[in-house]
């Protein structure tokens, strides 16, 4: 089985007239994958066997990863990463153009639905400068394209594009993320918790926001994010879902809202994507915005917070430029735990909990492969 889950056909999917050559591309991804790690595993035990055993992990990573670099193989590999991307990104295009008048038409349909959250935009909005730097993922365009009031575009892309990236792993609405923190952080370690106003930072096209309106249907759900068009899509898709969110044009490094006026703070995978500074005002915010006994919870990836050996590290390492991921090694894990007391949680309330994913879970597989950074305001 190639894709964990069919995606879910809500109306702004594309009804993709290149089924199979989706699925062909993600067949052969999922074998290079394979292949990439194995190759990996393997030049990392021979490497290894070269050098005497240190008990200094860096300097043997270091060279490690010095010869990893030179070898033909590896850079093959690598570039065929980057080359595998790029055609996803193309067959993503294709899909949407195939379906433009009819995904054109749903949208204008749905926005204009009443009484389903809100939307709010800011033109004026300043962007960080380190999230102009590249397009993460190789995204043609970037996360933050917009060409004009009417753009949608870089939401349905996005939106599909994450589908095929992530093999159905997510689930079917790509909404594995907000499952795991209510299921497997939420209902587990704080189980008479019942948030009433929810903060998603970095909600893109709200696939993490929307199941927080499902659990909480009395709670105020609001997603904030830089992009224009990714909110758009965000705010018309919650209406075609039935879920009232409240979307907001925002930077979570500092937001608009009012200090003490939220009872959960949120992220999914936002940390890898900004720089350590950027993560300490991340941290900050969420203290502010939270009212006393509120809780923040981030969740990351445990591969790129905490790779498990020099295998992991350098598929890590190297996603900052075979896959335009600039920040995944700007924190160390222990530099997290400094951020969080310095905003200004008790560092006995800080709980990093390693947990595996909601619909992987439902398969079968309890590997943790997310950690949850949590923290409760006194």
């Amino acid at each position: 089985m190639v894709f964990l889950y069919s995606q879910t056909q809500h109306p702004l999917i594309p009804q993709a007239n290149s089924d199979q050559e989706n699925l062909a591309l993600a067949r052969e991804t999922k074998n290079f994958r394979q292949e990439f790690f194995l190759l990996l595993k393997n030049k990392v035990e021979e490497i290894s066997a070269n050098y005497s055993k240190s008990d200094n992990s860096e300097l043997s990573y270091r060279q490690i990863r010095q010869e990893l670099d030179a070898t033909p193989a590896i850079q093959a590999a690598n570039q065929r990463r980057s080359i595998l991307q790029d055609r996803l990104w193309e067959r993503v295009s294709i899909d949407l153009k195939s379906d433009s008048d009819r995904l054109k038409s749903e949208f204008d349909f749905y926005q204009k639905v009443p009484n389903k959250g809100k939307l709010e935009l800011n033109s004026e909005l300043d962007y960080p400068r380190h999230q102009l730097k590249v397009n993460i993922h190789r995204m043609p365009g970037g996360y933050l394209q917009n060409k004009d009031e009417s753009d949608f575009w870089t939401g349905a892309m996005y939106d599909h594009g994450v589908f095929l990236y992530g093999q159905g792993w997510f689930g079917g609405l790509n909404d594995e993320l907000g499952h795991t923190i209510i299921n497997n952080v939420l209902l587990n370690y704080y189980p008479e918790f019942t948030p009433q106003k929810i903060l998603d930072m970095g909600c893109s096209v709200g696939h993490s926001t929307l199941p927080y309106a499902s659990e909480y249907p009395d709670a105020e759900i609001w997603g904030i994010d830089l992009g224009a068009s990714l909110l758009r899509y965000a705010s018309t898709r919650a209406k075609a879902l039935d879920k009232k969110v409240y979307f907001s044009q925002q930077n979570a490094e500092k937001t608009e809202f009012e200090a003490n006026s939220f009872d959960l703070v949120v992220s999914h995978i936002l940390l890898h994507e900004i720089p350590g500074g950027a993560r300490k005002r991340v941290f900050s915010e969420s203290y502010r915005l939270l009212k006393k006994g509120g809780i923040m919870i981030h969740l990351e990836s445990n591969l790129f917070l905490s790779p498990s050996n020099f295998v992991a590290r350098y598929f890590r390492d190297t996603e900052v430029w075979v896959n335009s991921e600039p920040y995944l090694a700007s924190s160390l894990l222990e530099d997290l735990k400094t951020y969080v007391k310095e905003a200004g949680f008790d560092q006995e309330d800080l709980k990093f909990q390693s947990i595996p994913g909601y619909y992987a879970q439902q398969k079968g597989d309890n590997n943790p492969k997310w950690m949850a950074l949590c923290a409760r305001k006194r």
